[in-house]
């Protein structure tokens, strides 16, 4: 013990202290961590991150098409196709070629964009729809959730989400500028499709779980889980493009794999997120409820 600190002094380095606070610690993440899963599963996790999960997978290709349709007269259309292919590609296991297809068929006039924005409108902002109905669910804060603060705040991750697809041409553009600076490509690999799309899935997700809960939300907290369920995703993404690589897809499902791969892909983004977002829940001192629906879900508390 370092001379001048008393026993039990905050300052005790000593082994034994060392051991004690580990345990401490080790304790609370197993603590929060059951926590967060008793709210998943009580709040019916997987259901709402089944709704989350089709939303998603039906708001890829009208996402894609209609942004290919908005840059066409900028960069033309080869320069498009190219530019939200690679952006899309870096978060899903499935097949390049297979996200070529989808821009392939992107509209040539105003009429079929209008057509793309409006699905987009309608399944890809459900899809925030879903998960900020189902973020309140964990907070038990679903009965204070207006449907005007509802809708705006689907329109507002609808445009968060256009923000961070032009931080990402910014992005691409300084790796281009490090790649001319003689970078290997290992390196220029590490940051463009490692870094850069993590750092703007965890922008996304910070402000997700920052904004949506009908209550204050710690940023730390917010943070926390962001990066929680981005190393989830990334992770499950490799998972996923390991097993349709080894044909784990094409068996049961024969030509339409990729359309089962990118589903499962959704469905797997739906449950990491929400439980996440139940960790950040935990953190910030939610806790399970015993009782029915009625005592969970009233506005007393």
């Amino acid at each position: 013990m370092a001379p001048g600190v008393p026993s039990g002094s905050t300052m005790d380095v000593s082994p034994r202290a060392m051991r004690g606070r580990l345990v401490h610690q080790a304790r609370g993440a197993w603590q929060t961590t059951w926590t967060a899963t008793r709210l998943f599963v009580d709040d019916q996790g997987l259901s709402w991150a089944g709704a989350i999960g089709l939303y998603l997978f039906l708001s890829v290709p009208p996402f894609m098409a209609a942004v290919t349709w908005a840059l066409g007269p900028w960069f033309g259309t080869d320069g498009a196709e190219g530019f939200v292919v690679e952006q899309v590609a870096k978060y899903l296991p499935a097949q390049q070629e297979l996200l070529e297809g989808v821009v392939a068929a992107a509209p040539d006039n105003a009429l079929g964009a209008l057509a793309s924005i409006g699905l987009l409108l309608f399944s890809g902002s459900r899809a925030f729809a879903a998960l900020t109905s189902a973020v309140n669910v964990l907070w038990r804060r679903i009965d204070r959730l207006t449907f005007l603060r509802r809708q705006l705040l689907r329109f507002g991750l609808l445009l968060v989400s256009l923000v961070l697809l032009a931080a990402a041409g910014l992005g691409e553009a300084a790796i281009g500028a490090i790649a001319d600076g003689g970078a290997s490509d290992d390196d220029l690999w590490l940051l463009d499709w490692q870094l850069l799309p993590s750092l703007l899935l965890v922008s996304f997700l910070v402000v997700a779980y920052k904004l949506l809960p009908r209550e204050p939300v710690s940023w730390r907290h917010a943070t926390l889980g962001a990066v929680a369920a981005t190393v989830g995703i990334r992770l499950a993404q490799a998972g996923l493009g390991l097993m349709s690589e080894a044909g784990t897809f094409r068996t049961p499902y024969g030509d339409l794999a990729d359309v089962a791969l990118m589903a499962t892909w959704a469905l797997v983004v739906g449950v990491i997120i929400l439980w996440c977002a139940a960790l950040v829940a935990a953190l910030d001192g939610k806790r399970p409820e015993d009782g029915g629906d009625e005592a969970r879900f009233s506005r007393a508390g």
